[in-house]
Protein backbone atom coordinates (compact mmCIF):
# COMPACT_ATOMS: atom_id res chain seq x y z
CA UNK A 1 0.00 0.00 0.00
CA UNK A 2 1.33 3.29 -1.00
CA UNK A 3 0.60 6.27 1.20
CA UNK A 4 1.21 10.25 0.90
CA UNK A 5 1.63 12.65 3.40
CA UNK A 6 0.88 16.15 2.60
CA UNK A 7 0.98 19.17 4.38
CA UNK A 8 2.96 18.44 6.73
CA UNK A 9 3.87 21.08 9.38
CA UNK A 10 7.35 21.53 10.73
CA UNK A 11 9.60 23.43 12.61
CA UNK A 12 7.72 22.70 15.65
CA UNK A 13 8.21 20.01 18.51
CA UNK A 14 4.75 19.07 18.73
CA UNK A 15 3.60 18.90 14.56
CA UNK A 16 7.15 16.57 15.15
CA UNK A 17 5.65 14.70 17.94
CA UNK A 18 2.05 14.10 16.10
CA UNK A 19 4.08 13.21 12.71
CA UNK A 20 6.12 10.57 14.85
CA UNK A 21 3.25 9.28 16.36
CA UNK A 22 1.05 8.18 13.24
CA UNK A 23 4.21 7.21 11.15
CA UNK A 24 5.21 4.79 13.70
CA UNK A 25 1.49 3.48 14.50
CA UNK A 26 1.45 2.98 10.69
CA UNK A 27 4.31 1.06 9.94
CA UNK A 28 3.96 -0.79 13.04
CA UNK A 29 -0.01 -1.85 12.35
CA UNK A 30 -0.88 -1.67 8.29
CA UNK A 31 1.34 -4.34 6.49
CA UNK A 32 3.26 -3.92 3.62
CA UNK A 33 2.97 0.14 3.62
CA UNK A 34 5.38 2.43 1.99
CA UNK A 35 4.90 6.30 2.88
CA UNK A 36 6.44 8.84 0.87
CA UNK A 37 5.63 12.48 3.01
CA UNK A 38 5.90 15.34 0.59
CA UNK A 39 7.67 18.64 0.72
CA UNK A 40 8.06 21.24 -1.89
CA UNK A 41 11.09 23.72 -1.45
CA UNK A 42 11.69 23.91 2.40
CA UNK A 43 14.74 23.11 4.65
CA UNK A 44 16.12 20.24 4.82
CA UNK A 45 17.62 20.38 7.96
CA UNK A 46 14.13 20.53 9.17
CA UNK A 47 13.05 17.77 7.53
CA UNK A 48 15.61 15.68 8.93
CA UNK A 49 14.63 16.54 12.04
CA UNK A 50 11.46 15.07 11.76
CA UNK A 51 12.65 11.44 10.34
CA UNK A 52 11.37 8.69 11.76
CA UNK A 53 14.71 6.84 9.88
CA UNK A 54 12.30 3.62 9.04
CA UNK A 55 12.89 1.94 5.50
CA UNK A 56 9.48 1.95 4.46
CA UNK A 57 8.93 5.88 4.52
CA UNK A 58 10.98 8.70 2.56
CA UNK A 59 11.11 12.47 2.41
CA UNK A 60 10.83 13.81 -0.87
CA UNK A 61 11.87 17.46 -0.74
CA UNK A 62 10.60 18.57 -4.65
CA UNK A 63 13.34 21.72 -5.71
CA UNK A 64 10.91 24.41 -5.90
CA UNK A 65 10.44 26.90 -9.59
CA UNK A 66 9.43 30.26 -9.59
CA UNK A 67 5.85 30.84 -9.53
CA UNK A 68 4.97 27.67 -7.67
CA UNK A 69 2.58 29.18 -4.92
CA UNK A 70 1.67 31.53 -6.98
CA UNK A 71 0.08 29.66 -9.74
CA UNK A 72 -0.95 27.57 -7.20
CA UNK A 73 -3.31 30.05 -5.43
CA UNK A 74 -4.44 31.77 -8.68
CA UNK A 75 -5.69 28.07 -9.88
CA UNK A 76 -7.45 27.80 -6.36
CA UNK A 77 -9.10 31.25 -6.22
CA UNK A 78 -10.38 31.72 -9.53
CA UNK A 79 -11.31 28.21 -10.33
CA UNK A 80 -8.86 27.40 -12.96
CA UNK A 81 -7.16 24.20 -12.41
CA UNK A 82 -5.60 23.84 -15.98
CA UNK A 83 -3.13 26.51 -14.67
CA UNK A 84 -1.52 24.06 -12.05
CA UNK A 85 -0.50 21.83 -15.39
CA UNK A 86 1.91 24.66 -16.66
CA UNK A 87 4.39 24.95 -13.48
CA UNK A 88 7.04 21.54 -13.32
CA UNK A 89 6.98 21.38 -10.17
CA UNK A 90 3.16 20.87 -9.91
CA UNK A 91 3.16 18.13 -12.62
CA UNK A 92 5.74 16.34 -10.49
CA UNK A 93 3.27 16.36 -7.27
CA UNK A 94 0.53 15.24 -9.48
CA UNK A 95 2.38 12.93 -10.44
CA UNK A 96 2.99 11.87 -7.27
CA UNK A 97 -0.94 12.22 -6.14
CA UNK A 98 -1.56 9.50 -8.96
CA UNK A 99 0.47 6.75 -7.45
CA UNK A 100 -0.48 6.78 -4.35
CA UNK A 101 -3.34 4.17 -2.93
CA UNK A 102 -4.60 7.03 -0.66
CA UNK A 103 -3.32 10.63 0.46
CA UNK A 104 -3.26 11.84 4.41
CA UNK A 105 -3.13 14.96 4.66
CA UNK A 106 -0.73 15.21 7.98
CA UNK A 107 -1.99 16.14 11.84
CA UNK A 108 -1.66 19.61 12.38
CA UNK A 109 -3.24 23.08 13.56
CA UNK A 110 -6.07 25.23 12.12
CA UNK A 111 -4.19 26.06 8.15
CA UNK A 112 -7.92 25.87 7.16
CA UNK A 113 -9.13 28.16 9.45
CA UNK A 114 -7.94 31.03 10.90
CA UNK A 115 -4.68 31.10 9.81
CA UNK A 116 -6.30 30.89 5.88
CA UNK A 117 -3.11 29.23 4.73
CA UNK A 118 -3.80 28.84 1.11
CA UNK A 119 -1.07 26.21 0.06
CA UNK A 120 -2.69 23.82 2.81
CA UNK A 121 -5.87 24.21 0.80
CA UNK A 122 -4.46 24.20 -2.80
CA UNK A 123 -2.70 20.71 -1.51
CA UNK A 124 -6.19 19.51 -0.47
CA UNK A 125 -8.00 20.94 -3.30
CA UNK A 126 -5.57 19.29 -5.35
CA UNK A 127 -6.28 15.81 -4.31
CA UNK A 128 -10.21 16.50 -5.11
CA UNK A 129 -9.26 17.84 -8.65
CA UNK A 130 -7.63 14.47 -9.54
CA UNK A 131 -10.41 12.79 -7.64
CA UNK A 132 -7.81 10.93 -4.90
CA UNK A 133 -8.99 9.26 -1.76
CA UNK A 134 -8.04 12.05 0.83
CA UNK A 135 -8.04 11.51 4.67
CA UNK A 136 -7.82 14.28 7.04
CA UNK A 137 -6.54 13.10 10.49
CA UNK A 138 -6.49 14.30 13.53
CA UNK A 139 -6.52 18.15 12.31
CA UNK A 140 -8.21 21.41 13.97
CA UNK A 141 -9.96 23.89 11.81
CA UNK A 142 -12.44 26.78 11.60
CA UNK A 143 -13.34 29.67 12.44
CA UNK A 144 -14.22 30.90 8.66
CA UNK A 145 -14.15 35.15 8.78
CA UNK A 146 -16.20 36.19 5.87
CA UNK A 147 -15.20 39.79 5.83
CA UNK A 148 -13.09 40.06 2.65
CA UNK A 149 -13.68 38.43 -0.80
CA UNK A 150 -10.65 36.23 0.42
CA UNK A 151 -12.27 34.61 3.32
CA UNK A 152 -15.45 33.70 1.57
CA UNK A 153 -13.18 32.59 -1.18
CA UNK A 154 -11.32 30.31 1.78
CA UNK A 155 -14.39 29.47 3.18
CA UNK A 156 -16.13 27.99 0.18
CA UNK A 157 -13.33 25.88 -1.01
CA UNK A 158 -13.09 25.04 2.71
CA UNK A 159 -16.35 23.69 3.27
CA UNK A 160 -16.42 22.20 -0.12
CA UNK A 161 -12.70 19.92 1.09
CA UNK A 162 -14.86 19.21 4.66
CA UNK A 163 -17.32 17.54 2.59
CA UNK A 164 -15.33 15.63 0.36
CA UNK A 165 -12.64 13.52 2.58
CA UNK A 166 -13.25 10.02 2.80
CA UNK A 167 -11.86 10.02 5.97
CA UNK A 168 -12.11 12.95 8.33
CA UNK A 169 -10.79 12.91 12.42
CA UNK A 170 -10.98 15.74 14.56
CA UNK A 171 -8.60 16.31 17.17
CA UNK A 172 -10.91 19.19 19.22
CA UNK A 173 -13.74 19.90 20.89
CA UNK A 174 -14.79 23.39 19.15
CA UNK A 175 -13.79 21.89 15.74
CA UNK A 176 -16.21 19.11 16.27
CA UNK A 177 -18.64 21.56 17.31
CA UNK A 178 -18.60 23.40 13.84
CA UNK A 179 -18.00 19.95 12.32
CA UNK A 180 -22.10 19.49 13.46
CA UNK A 181 -23.11 22.78 12.52
CA UNK A 182 -21.79 21.99 9.05
CA UNK A 183 -23.49 18.75 9.56
CA UNK A 184 -20.12 17.24 8.26
CA UNK A 185 -19.34 13.29 9.21
CA UNK A 186 -16.21 12.65 11.65
CA UNK A 187 -14.69 10.54 13.98
CA UNK A 188 -13.42 12.04 17.00
CA UNK A 189 -9.89 12.26 18.27
CA UNK A 190 -6.61 13.73 20.06
CA UNK A 191 -3.70 14.36 19.03
CA UNK A 192 -1.37 12.35 17.31
CA UNK A 193 1.31 12.09 19.78
CA UNK A 194 -1.21 10.25 22.01
CA UNK A 195 -0.50 7.24 19.63
CA UNK A 196 3.35 7.40 20.76
CA UNK A 197 5.60 7.20 24.29
CA UNK A 198 8.34 7.95 23.36
CA UNK A 199 11.41 7.54 26.24
CA UNK A 200 14.82 8.41 24.85
CA UNK A 201 18.08 8.31 26.59
CA UNK A 202 19.17 12.12 27.03
CA UNK A 203 22.32 13.42 25.93
CA UNK A 204 24.65 14.66 28.50
CA UNK A 205 24.35 17.82 28.08
CA UNK A 206 21.27 17.38 28.87
CA UNK A 207 21.68 15.15 32.19
CA UNK A 208 24.44 17.66 33.35
CA UNK A 209 22.11 20.19 33.41
CA UNK A 210 18.55 18.40 35.03
CA UNK A 211 20.04 15.44 36.89
CA UNK A 212 20.20 15.57 40.91
CA UNK A 213 17.79 18.22 40.72
CA UNK A 214 13.93 18.26 40.98
CA UNK A 215 12.40 20.58 38.29
CA UNK A 216 9.23 21.98 36.60
CA UNK A 217 8.69 22.66 33.00
CA UNK A 218 7.48 26.08 32.03
CA UNK A 219 6.70 26.67 28.22
CA UNK A 220 5.31 30.23 27.27
CA UNK A 221 4.25 31.58 24.42
CA UNK A 222 5.21 35.08 23.11
CA UNK A 223 1.61 35.09 21.11
CA UNK A 224 2.51 38.41 19.43
CA UNK A 225 2.90 35.96 16.48
CA UNK A 226 -0.62 35.07 16.55
CA UNK A 227 -3.88 36.35 14.37
CA UNK A 228 -5.35 37.03 17.52
CA UNK A 229 -2.88 38.66 19.55
CA UNK A 230 -0.67 40.09 16.91
CA UNK A 231 -0.94 44.14 17.23
CA UNK A 232 -3.24 44.10 20.68
CA UNK A 233 -0.74 42.79 23.31
CA UNK A 234 3.09 44.01 23.34
CA UNK A 235 5.85 41.79 23.75
CA UNK A 236 7.04 44.28 27.12
CA UNK A 237 3.12 43.07 28.67
CA UNK A 238 3.52 39.54 27.19
CA UNK A 239 7.07 39.60 29.28
CA UNK A 240 5.33 41.09 32.61
CA UNK A 241 2.75 38.24 32.63
CA UNK A 242 4.98 35.73 32.78
CA UNK A 243 7.30 37.14 35.25
CA UNK A 244 4.60 36.95 37.44
CA UNK A 245 3.81 33.55 36.95
CA UNK A 246 7.74 32.56 37.67
CA UNK A 247 7.22 34.69 40.56
CA UNK A 248 4.41 32.28 41.65
CA UNK A 249 6.47 29.03 41.08
CA UNK A 250 9.40 30.56 43.19
CA UNK A 251 7.43 31.62 45.83
CA UNK A 252 5.65 28.35 46.21
CA UNK A 253 8.52 26.19 45.17
CA UNK A 254 11.59 27.91 46.13
CA UNK A 255 13.45 24.55 45.47
CA UNK A 256 12.60 23.50 41.82
CA UNK A 257 14.50 24.35 38.79
CA UNK A 258 12.74 25.74 36.05
CA UNK A 259 13.22 24.23 32.45
CA UNK A 260 12.10 26.05 29.10
CA UNK A 261 11.59 23.59 26.37
CA UNK A 262 11.24 25.81 23.13
CA UNK A 263 8.73 24.24 20.84
CA UNK A 264 9.85 26.00 17.56
CA UNK A 265 13.15 25.95 15.46
CA UNK A 266 15.05 26.56 12.33
CA UNK A 267 12.48 29.68 11.06
CA UNK A 268 15.41 32.10 12.01
CA UNK A 269 13.21 35.08 13.09
CA UNK A 270 12.87 36.12 16.54
CA UNK A 271 9.00 35.66 16.31
CA UNK A 272 9.49 32.11 14.49
CA UNK A 273 12.15 30.69 17.33
CA UNK A 274 10.90 30.39 20.87
CA UNK A 275 14.60 30.44 21.73
CA UNK A 276 14.50 34.33 21.10
CA UNK A 277 11.45 35.32 23.55
CA UNK A 278 12.81 32.58 26.08
CA UNK A 279 16.06 34.25 25.95
CA UNK A 280 14.87 37.74 27.07
CA UNK A 281 12.10 36.35 29.46
CA UNK A 282 15.27 35.01 31.19
CA UNK A 283 17.43 37.94 31.14
CA UNK A 284 14.40 40.27 32.56
CA UNK A 285 14.23 37.80 35.73
CA UNK A 286 18.24 36.93 35.56
CA UNK A 287 17.70 34.08 38.07
CA UNK A 288 19.97 31.60 38.32
CA UNK A 289 17.27 28.63 38.49
CA UNK A 290 16.22 29.58 34.78
CA UNK A 291 17.29 26.38 32.36
CA UNK A 292 16.52 27.14 29.09
CA UNK A 293 17.19 24.04 26.76
CA UNK A 294 18.97 24.43 22.83
CA UNK A 295 16.17 24.21 20.31
CA UNK A 296 17.85 21.62 18.63
CA UNK A 297 16.35 18.62 20.83
CA UNK A 298 13.86 16.18 19.61
CA UNK A 299 10.22 15.90 20.54
CA UNK A 300 11.34 12.42 21.83
CA UNK A 301 14.11 14.34 24.07
CA UNK A 302 11.25 16.56 25.29
CA UNK A 303 8.76 14.32 26.54
CA UNK A 304 11.35 12.55 28.58
CA UNK A 305 12.34 15.67 30.03
CA UNK A 306 8.81 16.21 30.72
CA UNK A 307 8.44 12.45 31.79
CA UNK A 308 10.51 13.25 34.88
CA UNK A 309 9.71 17.14 35.81
CA UNK A 310 7.77 17.63 39.18
CA UNK A 311 4.82 19.48 36.92
CA UNK A 312 4.57 21.60 33.71
CA UNK A 313 2.92 25.17 32.63
CA UNK A 314 1.90 25.54 29.15
CA UNK A 315 1.05 28.44 26.38
CA UNK A 316 1.58 25.81 23.51
CA UNK A 317 -0.42 23.35 23.10
CA UNK A 318 1.73 20.64 22.94
CA UNK A 319 3.21 21.05 25.89
CA UNK A 320 -0.04 20.05 27.55
CA UNK A 321 -0.19 17.31 25.35
CA UNK A 322 3.11 15.98 26.51
CA UNK A 323 2.12 16.57 30.23
CA UNK A 324 -1.10 14.51 29.27
CA UNK A 325 1.23 11.99 27.75
CA UNK A 326 3.15 11.49 30.46
CA UNK A 327 0.86 11.77 33.59
CA UNK A 328 2.67 15.04 34.70
CA UNK A 329 0.52 17.68 36.54
CA UNK A 330 -0.45 21.10 34.55
CA UNK A 331 -1.79 23.86 33.60
CA UNK A 332 -2.91 25.02 30.61
CA UNK A 333 -2.49 28.49 29.33
CA UNK A 334 -5.18 28.84 26.41
CA UNK A 335 -4.61 31.18 24.08
CA UNK A 336 -6.81 29.43 21.47
CA UNK A 337 -9.33 26.85 21.09
CA UNK A 338 -6.82 23.82 20.33
CA UNK A 339 -5.63 23.48 24.04
CA UNK A 340 -9.64 24.32 25.06
CA UNK A 341 -10.78 21.73 23.06
CA UNK A 342 -8.45 19.50 24.08
CA UNK A 343 -9.50 19.74 28.06
CA UNK A 344 -13.04 19.43 26.60
CA UNK A 345 -12.57 16.64 25.41
CA UNK A 346 -11.21 15.03 28.32
CA UNK A 347 -12.98 16.43 31.09
CA UNK A 348 -10.02 18.38 32.34
CA UNK A 349 -11.84 22.40 32.00
CA UNK A 350 -10.57 22.93 35.28
CA UNK A 351 -6.97 23.23 34.72
CA UNK A 352 -7.21 25.71 32.04
CA UNK A 353 -6.14 28.90 32.59
CA UNK A 354 -8.29 30.73 29.63
CA UNK A 355 -5.55 33.98 28.37
CA UNK A 356 -7.23 34.79 25.20
CA UNK A 357 -8.88 38.51 27.43
CA UNK A 358 -4.69 39.19 28.17
CA UNK A 359 -4.27 42.93 28.55
CA UNK A 360 -1.54 45.23 28.01
CA UNK A 361 -2.35 46.33 31.59
CA UNK A 362 -4.38 43.99 34.30
CA UNK A 363 -4.29 40.35 34.18
CA UNK A 364 -5.05 40.12 37.98
CA UNK A 365 -7.89 37.19 37.32
CA UNK A 366 -5.65 35.14 35.52
CA UNK A 367 -2.48 35.12 37.94
CA UNK A 368 -4.97 34.33 40.84
CA UNK A 369 -6.19 31.50 39.04
CA UNK A 370 -2.89 30.03 38.02
CA UNK A 371 -1.61 30.92 42.05
CA UNK A 372 -4.88 28.71 43.51
CA UNK A 373 -3.84 25.97 40.35
CA UNK A 374 -0.55 25.38 41.55
CA UNK A 375 -1.53 24.53 44.99
CA UNK A 376 -3.66 21.42 43.62
CA UNK A 377 -1.38 19.85 41.33
CA UNK A 378 -1.89 16.18 41.21
CA UNK A 379 -1.27 13.56 38.47
CA UNK A 380 -4.26 11.63 36.46
CA UNK A 381 -3.36 8.18 35.35
CA UNK A 382 -7.22 7.81 33.84
CA UNK A 383 -6.89 10.92 31.91
CA UNK A 384 -3.83 10.04 30.76
CA UNK A 385 -5.12 6.32 29.68
CA UNK A 386 -8.73 8.19 28.09
CA UNK A 387 -6.38 10.44 25.83
CA UNK A 388 -4.76 7.24 24.44
CA UNK A 389 -7.76 4.96 24.19
CA UNK A 390 -9.04 8.23 22.11
CA UNK A 391 -6.60 8.07 19.83
CA UNK A 392 -6.03 4.96 19.45
CA UNK A 393 -9.91 4.19 18.56
CA UNK A 394 -9.59 6.28 15.61
CA UNK A 395 -6.25 5.05 14.50
CA UNK A 396 -8.16 1.61 14.51
CA UNK A 397 -10.91 3.10 12.19
CA UNK A 398 -7.94 4.54 9.95
CA UNK A 399 -6.88 1.07 9.52
CA UNK A 400 -9.62 -0.27 8.76
CA UNK A 401 -10.64 2.42 6.14
CA UNK A 402 -7.12 1.62 4.80
CA UNK A 403 -6.87 -1.96 4.83
CA UNK A 404 -10.34 -1.45 2.65
CA UNK A 405 -8.08 -0.60 -0.50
Amino acid sequence: MNILIINQPLNNRGDESAHKGLIRALCNNVPNINIKVLFVGVNQNSINQFNVNQPNVEYINLHVIKAYSRLSILGLKYGMPLLWYIHPTIRKVINLYKNADSIICAPGGICMGGFQNWMHLFALKLAKHLNRPLIYYGRSFGPFPTKTRDNRIFKKNSLEMLNYFSFLSIRDKESEKLAQQLNIKYIPTVDSAFLDSPKVDLPEEIKHIITNHKYMVFVPNSLIWHYHYKNRLTKESVIKFYQQIISLIRNLYPDLNIVMLPQTFNYGTYLGDDINFFRDLANEINDEHIIIIKDKYSSDIQQTIISNAEFLIGARYHSIVFALNNNIPFIALSYEHKISGLLETLKKEDRIVDITGLSNECNNSQITLIESLLQTLENDKNTQEKAKNIAFNCFDKLVIYLNSF
